[in-house]
């Protein structure tokens, strides 16, 4: 994920084409997860061999890697925070974890509020436009909130399927409206809250909504991890653009996990087991 951005307007209803892939190595032979992209430009992507993040430049080159020996297997979600740290969640041992681009630990939090909730399956996270940390904490079937210290403040949601629940909440995003917009897995759905947790609304999606991103433009663009299919969106819920297949050529995906969308208005996405991020 990555911070909201201005960015010129594009005509969504025509995205589609595969502008570039980008691999760190013409032989790394590992699967991307998470990516996100700094406010200067730097991609980040979560590295699911070799448990560490990866740092690039837009074009590809390495900068170099971080968290190694910190992390575990399962980084599904990735965010840069205005001071340019990077959160990522390490679902497999259920804690969060703040890095500096230079790869020193700042934090890493276990526990999701003051009654010692721990999380249970963290996934996505993202950063709001006043520097709190969303995560949705999946098995727990909610959002929590922390500072940039790490210091939590509320969560929302609890399980179930009627509006105000989720059933294993997997990524979030904040529009550019304001609003949060969470990818709701199990209800199959896209269910919108306030800064502050109180319930908006909520919409289906055609395919399950898995990773989801924001446009400064009023849209939202949806991965379909289990249908390597990418949805846009309107905010009000309205499909405008669906795109992909299963397949090893640019524009087609084996396992899309993460998104971002930089202040250009390119998409990033994580092709997973293809091992390598497409720009579109």
């Amino acid at each position: 994920m990555h911070l909201q951005v201005h960015s010129p307007p594009r005509d969504w209803k025509e995205l589609g084409k595969c502008k570039k892939v980008i691999k760190h190595s013409q032989d790394h032979g590992s699967p991307y997860y998470a990516v996100a992209v700094s406010t200067e430009g730097l991609l980040a992507v979560t590295d699911g061999e070799y448990h560490c993040i990866h740092l690039l430049t837009k074009d590809g080159t390495l900068v170099r890697s971080i968290g190694k020996g910190m992390l575990g297997i399962s980084l599904f979600g990735l965010a840069f925070d205005l001071q340019g740290n990077l959160w990522v969640t390490d679902c497999a041992n259920n804690k969060i974890v703040k890095l500096s681009q230079n790869g020193q630990l700042a934090k890493a939090i276990h526990r999701t509020g003051s009654e010692g909730v721990h999380f249970c399956n963290p996934l996505g996270v993202t950063v709001s436009p006043e520097g709190l940390v969303y995560t949705c904490d999946s098995n727990n079937h909610r959002v929590t909130v922390h500072n940039e210290d790490g210091n939590f403040q509320f969560a929302f949601g609890r399980q179930g399927s009627a509006p105000r629940c989720f059933d294993r909440p997997e990524d979030i995003a904040f529009g550019s409206d304001g609003f949060a917009y969470v990818a709701d897995v199990g209800n199959k759905r896209v269910s919108v809250w306030s800064k502050d947790g109180t319930f908006k609304t909520d919409f289906k999606t055609k395919c399950t909504p898995y990773h989801i991103a924001a446009t400064s433009d009023n849209h939202l663009v949806i991965l379909s991890r289990a249908h390597n299919t990418v949805m846009v969106y309107t905010l009000d819920g309205q499909l405008i653009r669906q795109f992909g297949t299963k397949g090893s050529q640019p524009g087609m995906f084996n396992n899309c996990w993460g998104i971002c969308i930089d202040s250009s208005g390119l998409v990033y996405i994580a092709d997973g087991f293809n091992k390598r991020v497409q720009v579109f």
